[in-house]
């Protein structure tokens, strides 16, 4: 309407100078009234707007399931969760009757044992894994008691600690523990896998391999392919060079701790083939032979420099292309979390097809947060 007598004052404006009051007249009353529908439809917006604000801020609540996903670093909550831990452990009821949900109790033992215990400030020469299981008492299939997680906490803690003094070797370590929701148990419980980590030795090659090295393809034999006992192999040299590699040093009295979910990342030979017909010479990214291929010689099993005039260490082509699968994906649209490569674990497998003798390694990398800590480093306790 308010169009309509605007439009019919503008045609009588044109037909007569005289008519000018009742256009002005017209328009002014036209503007104020659609000063005030505008204002009105502000107004609604900004309730709505208001409304939406306070459900999205609703829905994005911390509800503990991520409990340092807007964080760079979460120090702070390591630390406060420590200091609950132990005031609680002296008698304050803090924290007493207040609940966690499963996935951030997960998370709170997994960090603090990390951030307190692991030792990662340059790499070692062997890599101990085990693993202990532990149980978590609920108060539902969802969450629990921090008085519950706190006592789980100290269960992990033993078994960690039993796992690493169990271990004997020079220049030991704890390196990581990573832990995992195995599952429901009945009495509502759940069993939490704790899979331990601890390094002993000193880095004997960061991935510059020479003329003369040379190691057998086996990750259990501590001869290199001559009998020469070197307490090592080419599975073992491969882990503690991507770890130096991806983890350097971080400084005289600090060290890498690493947090959160792990994403694992398995590399299948036959997935990575670069010679078209197969060799048993360099034919995948990954070492592999077959008898059916070739019959195997003394060299085939072991990684060298140089095999049939070729120019190449072995363990120099396995090791770059190594640093390659890890180095994609870091930079690949999985990685939205900013994790780092925390450690490799290269299994050395035989099978066989028929009668035919199969031989090859199966790379894991496995990825997590990572942030530098340069407290005091704490030994797992002896109970």
């Amino acid at each position: 309407m308010c169009k309509h007598n605007q439009h019919e004052a503008r045609s009588h404006g044109r037909k007569t100078r005289g008519k000018n009051n009742s256009f002005n007249f017209l328009t002014k009353n036209c503007n104020v009234m659609r000063s005030k529908a505008k204002r009105a439809v502000f107004f609604t917006l900004l309730i709505l707007s208001g409304w939406t604000i306070i459900q999205f801020t609703a829905c994005q609540k911390d509800t503990g399931q991520n409990p340092v996903q807007h964080e760079e670093d979460p120090t702070q909550r390591i630390e406060q969760f420590y200091a609950d831990m132990q005031n609680w452990k002296q008698g304050v009821p803090n924290k007493s009757g207040q609940r966690i949900s499963l996935d951030s109790a997960i998370w709170y033992i997994d960090a603090t044992l990390n951030y307190y215990y692991a030792n990662n400030n340059s790499s070692s020469a062997h890599f101990h894994w085990d693993t202990v299981y532990v149980e978590m008492e609920l108060m539902n299939d969802f969450e629990a008691m921090y008085q519950q997680v706190f006592a789980s906490y100290d269960e992990s803690l033993m078994g960690l600690s039993e796992k690493y003094h169990a271990i004997s070797g020079e220049n030991k370590r704890f390196i990581m523990a990573m832990i995992n929701d195995y599952g429901s148990l009945p009495n509502a419980k759940r069993q939490l896998q704790i899979v331990t980590v601890t390094g002993t030795g000193s880095i004997q090659n960061t991935g510059d391999f020479g003329e003369n090295e040379n190691f057998r393809y086996e990750d259990f034999v501590e001869d290199d392919c001559f009998g020469n006992t070197i307490n090592t192999n080419a599975p073992e040299i491969f882990e503690a060079a991507l770890y130096q590699y991806f983890n350097p040093a971080p400084g005289s009295n600090c060290r890498w701790s690493y947090y959160g979910s792990t994403f694992s990342l398995s590399i299948n030979y036959e997935d990575n083939q670069l010679n078209y017909p197969l060799t048993n010479y360099l034919d995948y990214k990954v070492f592999a032979a077959s008898e059916a291929v070739a019959p195997f010689d003394g060299n085939t099993e072991c990684l060298e420099y140089d095999y049939n005039g070729s120019g190449i260490h072995e363990m120099q082509f396995y090791f770059d292309h190594k640093v390659g699968f890890v180095g994609d994906w870091l930079n690949s649209s999985q990685n939205i979390g900013n994790k780092k490569l925390a450690i490799a674990r290269i299994k050395s497998r035989e099978k066989f097809y028929e009668h035919d003798k199969n031989i090859y390694h199966e790379p894991t990398f496995f990825f997590r947060k990572r942030i530098l800590s340069c407290t005091a480093i704490e030994l797992p306790p002896i109970y």
